[in-house]
């Protein structure tokens, strides 16, 4: 797993949908949520949390589309973060039946009321139908 942030991230308790299948790529199955529970501390007060995520397709990143992008409702943060001080941001995308069975890097990224980044977390995953 890739990663990036100004942030630091308690990867010990980062936990993601389907990353614990003894794989080196987690799998989001598709028709189902793929979530995530990302603990982190910012080293700086952030006003406001903005969340973005990507598949990337070669040297194409593509959208996924968030229902709530808005860190700061519903996702477990309380606005304005501290410095210094853990929070811990929870989410969930859906996996169409639609989409592809492929693999590809997810990016998962926080962004503050800059546009900078927060966490950028980039996930090797694999998508797969689901099992009956």
């Amino acid at each position: 797993m890739q990663k990036g942030s100004s942030a630091v991230v308690d990867f010990s308790k980062l936990q993601i949908t389907g990353c614990n299948e003894g794989g080196s790529k987690c799998i989001f199955r598709k028709g189902r949520n793929a979530s995530i529970s990302l603990p982190f501390t910012p080293k700086a007060e952030v006003l406001s949390v903005t969340a973005k995520v990507e598949g990337i397709l070669g040297p194409i990143p593509v959208p996924f589309q968030l229902d709530n992008p808005n860190g700061c409702v519903n996702s477990g943060l309380q606005c304005p973060l501290q410095a210094n001080q853990l929070s811990t941001y929870t989410s969930a995308i859906e996996v169409k039946n639609v989409y592809p069975s492929i693999s590809l890097k997810v990016r998962w990224q926080l962004l503050d009321e800059h546009n900078n980044k927060i966490v950028c977390l980039e996930i090797p995953v694999k998508i797969e139908s689901s099992r009956k």
